[in-house]
């Protein structure tokens, strides 16, 4: 699979409809500082996982606190 784009990741993101804009999400906070609570991510996770056929263990989600931490992983894995 080719690297992985930050759109990807937002579609991603918009496919849960967790939030209505998932451009005005700042890709450097935290997504559970913006409004993404922990029932959430482990939804956003499992897209991410879905839709670019890879595995996030649950050692390594305390790692994914940003959609510029969940960029550089996903790409880590593809």
């Amino acid at each position: 699979m080719s690297k992985v784009t930050v759109e990807q990741i937002l579609k991603t993101i918009e496919n849960a409809n967790l939030v209505k804009d998932v451009n005005a999400l700042d890709h450097a906070k935290p997504l559970r500082e913006q409004g993404i609570d922990s029932l959430d991510f482990s939804g956003v996770l499992f897209n991410m996982e879905e839709a670019f056929g890879i595995e996030i263990p649950d050692a390594d989600i305390d790692g994914l606190q940003t959609i510029n931490d969940i960029l550089i992983y996903v790409n880590s894995k593809v």
